[in-house]
């Protein structure tokens, strides 16, 4: 199994990150980041942050496309986690009650409290983000150097694991898939040929 809850947990523990629910808004923050993949000088400092809804896209009557942000590195050279590279691009995140930012349970208010997402266990269930989101209906962290084109599934959480500068992070909704069928982004994660000191 690919999620690793305790491993995780106990981090987020460690961290004493257990007493509060992050807030979130509902839409990027334009003042951080900017739309599309990482160029110019950020091309090897920063990291594109891809957020693909698959099964979300469209439930609950709100369309939901794909992502694709540029998250600048404000400190090139400090190790910085991929929670901060989504704060860095402006996405909204939701962690969740138990755990804070331990678990991400929503990017960008998705999936919101009232909408259904069809478990099969569950067809009517809903995220309230108390707890663990269910290992068939969450948000699957994944990650890339730049370099090729294929995505790694993370075993770490965002919060306890340091991103690859230039690189690409990405999230990808899971709904009843598996450890073996969970869906990488549907984005390349390549990045553009280093032009360089010209910035976006």
């Amino acid at each position: 199994m690919r999620r690793f809850p305790s491993l995780i947990a106990a981090a987020a523990l460690a961290a004493g990150l257990v007493a509060a629910l992050p807030t979130a808004a509902s839409a990027i923050d334009p003042t951080k980041g900017y739309a599309g993949v990482c160029a110019g000088a950020d091309a090897l400092t920063g990291v594109t942050v891809v957020i693909d809804f698959n099964e979300l896209d469209g439930n609950g009557g709100t369309a939901a496309p794909t992502i694709t942000r540029c998250s600048p590195d404000p400190g090139p050279g400090t190790p910085r986690t991929g929670i901060k590279a989504l704060q860095d691009a402006g996405i909204a995140i939701t962690g969740s009650t138990q755990w804070g930012l331990g678990f991400v349970c929503r990017l960008e208010g998705r999936p919101s409290a009232t909408e259904t997402l069809p478990r099969t266990t569950n067809p009517t269930y809903k995220e309230s983000c108390a707890r663990t989101p269910p290992a068939n209906a969450y948000w699957g962290y994944w990650y890339a150097d730049g370099s090729g084109t294929t995505w790694t599934y993370s075993s770490y959480g965002a919060l306890n694991r340091n991103v690859i500068p230039g690189g690409f992070e990405g999230w990808s909704f899971s709904l009843n898939k598996t450890a073996t069928t969970n869906p990488a982004p549907g984005v390349t994660p390549t990045r553009p040929a280093s032009t360089g000191g010209f910035v976006r």
